[in-house]
Formats: structure tokens, C-alpha cells, sequence
């Protein structure tokens, strides 16, 4: 078991020490953090950029005021050749639920209740397709508002930062794809 406690790292750089650590685990390990918040936009981050992450055995438990410990289990295995098919409406989680968790290209179901907004953040290296299924969602790109609307897509670079608000109860197909070398 790996286990990194964070709170005596400096903030710009505990992200990366954490995504160093995670990589350098072999499949089926976990990795240990000690935090002083509860890491839940760390779990997002890890779900959406980490493709061996398995955000069905993430779990966090608060062991005092300032100390949060959670568990980032990396997939055992590859089974990436197999072919798989899962139903949007059945995935489990909110926000967000991984269609396919520790594969790429990323495949997140965000559900969303009128005025829900997930915080602005960034997807760095990667092409975003954000699919409204249901409902409406202005998504802010770099603070520019975009309506998507049921059946449209908004396609964009995952270094923009991005703040998508719910306009009323929507369901949107998320899909992050490594961005290839041009």
C-alpha cells in the first residue's frame, strides 16, 4: 500500500505528487491520501483523467477535523478488447457516473438539477464532447456562456475551464478524449 499524506505539501503541488504516485502503482494497489479537506474534486479529477482509476472502490473517511483519508484503488486488469455496453439512464452516481471506468476515451453521464452547477475547472490533454440528452445546460467556457440543448453537442479543448449550469433538470453524456499529438 501507498500512502502519501498532503498536508505539509504545498497545494499547486500536491495534484501532481498524487497522479506521480497513483501512476507508479501497479494494477489492483491503492493509494493512500491524507488530506485536510474531504478530497472529493480530487475523486472527479482521478475519474475523469485517470483511466486506471476505479471510482467504485473509492472510499474517504473523516478521521478528525483536518483529516480526511481516502482510498484510490488503480483496475486490476485490461480487458479493454472486450466489447461493452452500458445504458446511461442505469449508471450510478451524481453527478456523475463513469460508463466505463479506467477506459478511454472517458464516458461520464453528468446529471443535473435546475440551477445545479458543477465548479469551473479544466480537463488538460484532452478533447471534451459534452452531449445534452435532457433539459438544457449553459456551459461557461473561459466565463462565455454556451447553451447546449437537448440533443446538441459542444465540442471544445480541455484547457478551456469549464462551468456547465444546469437550466433545468438535464442529463448530458460526457466524453473526454485524450488529445492526440497534431
Amino acid at each position: 500500500m501507498t500512502e502519501i499524506d498532503v498536508r505539509d505539501i504545498p497545494p499547486s503541488e500536491r495534484h501532481g505528487r498524487i497522479h506521480d504516485a497513483f501512476e507508479a502503482l501497479s494494477p489492483g494497489e491503492t493509494l493512500t491520501i491524507v488530506n485536510d479537506h474531504d478530497p472529493k474534486p480530487l475523486y472527479h479529477e482521478m475519474a475523469a483523467e485517470m483511466p486506471a482509476f476505479d471510482p467504485g472502490g473509492y472510499a474517504v473517511e473523516r478521521e478528525g477535523p483536518d483529516e480526511f483519508v481516502a482510498e484510490f484503488p488503480k483496475s486490476a486488469g485490461d480487458d479493454s478488447a472486450a466489447a461493452k455496453v452500458a445504458r446511461v439512464a442505469d449508471l450510478d452516481g451524481e453527478p456523475h457516473a463513469d460508463a466505463f471506468p479506467g477506459k478511454e476515451p472517458k464516458a461520464i453521464r453528468l446529471s443535473l438539477e435546475a440551477d445545479e452547477r458543477v465548479p469551473e475547472h479544466e480537463h488538460p490533454d484532452r478533447t471534451v464532447l459534452f452531449h445534452v440528452l435532457e433539459g438544457a445546460i449553459d456551459v461557461a467556457l473561459e466565463g462565455e456562456p454556451h447553451r447546449v440543448e437537448a440533443g446538441e453537442i459542444l465540442r471544445f479543448e480541455g484547457e478551456s475551464s469549464v462551468r456547465p449550469t444546469a437550466c433545468e433538470d438535464s442529463v448530458a453524456l460526457v466524453v473526454l478524449a485524450p488529445r492526440t499529438e497534431r
